[in-house]
């Protein structure tokens, strides 16, 4: 995910000081030679080596770990499990008390999230996402937000009007999406700038457009 190039006298020592400034173990990165490097003739001509570094998933799944570990210090034992999968990282917070965590209507979750994913960026050269999760609140939501919106939906469609929910996280917006996706006479957009970013779900009886999470469009609606 990052590749950096470094040199010193020889291939070992230019491999050890990229070690020592990124904090890298020995299995968390690959390496290519690029220029073997040479004492030359009586120091004359002489020729620093030149290795390129990739440092690989298991650096930052470590790093990220350690973050959040330090960053949860204060709320007692907590678990954090870290997994990857190409450029999506995902952390799984388990212990007591993880109310305090989630926050009301996960707002806490959703704060810890958007510090871990800054932190990780940081490292990287490519973008990387993280999600936060603890004690499987996501699918709770998700279940939650299901049983709302097809109340809302059924509302629009009897009055034939348009509801506009209380703002939404990204992951919840795009529940609602796919929800309303399913109704060939309802249509769902966002309106709003984040943090306070809301779907509007409005009856649309003679057009359908298959509406996609986070789409953007010309007529004064931006993305999800």
């Amino acid at each position: 995910m990052k590749k950096l190039r470094a040199t010193g006298p020889t291939v070992t020592e230019a491999i050890e000081k990229v070690k020592q400034q990124f904090d890298l173990m020995d299995e968390e990165f690959d390496y290519t030679v690029i220029e073997k490097g040479s004492k030359g003739f009586f120091g004359l001509m002489a020729k620093e080596a030149v290795v390129e570094i990739t440092i690989k998933n298991g650096f930052y799944k470590r790093k990220l770990e350690q973050f959040m570990n330090h960053i949860l210090s204060t709320y007692g034992d907590i678990n954090v499990n870290v997994q990857c999968v190409g450029k999506k990282f995902s952390v799984e917070l388990e212990g007591k008390d993880l109310g305090r965590l989630i926050g009301k209507h996960g707002k806490t979750l959703a704060a810890l999230q958007h510090i871990a994913t800054i932190y990780l960026n940081r490292l990287s050269d490519t973008k990387l996402s993280v999600i936060v999760d603890a004690g499987e609140y996501r699918e709770r939501r998700k279940k939650s937000l299901e049983h709302m919106v097809k109340q809302v939906i059924e509302n629009v469609r009897t009055n034939k009007g348009k509801v506009i929910l209380d703002p939404m996280f990204s992951f919840e917006r795009r529940v609602v999406h796919e929800i309303a996706k399913n109704y060939c006479d309802i249509k769902s957009y966002s309106i709003g700038i984040e943090p306070y970013r809301k779907v509007v779900i409005e009856y649309c009886p003679d057009s359908k457009e298959s509406l996609r999470p986070d789409q953007n469009f010309k007529s004064s609606v931006r993305g999800s």
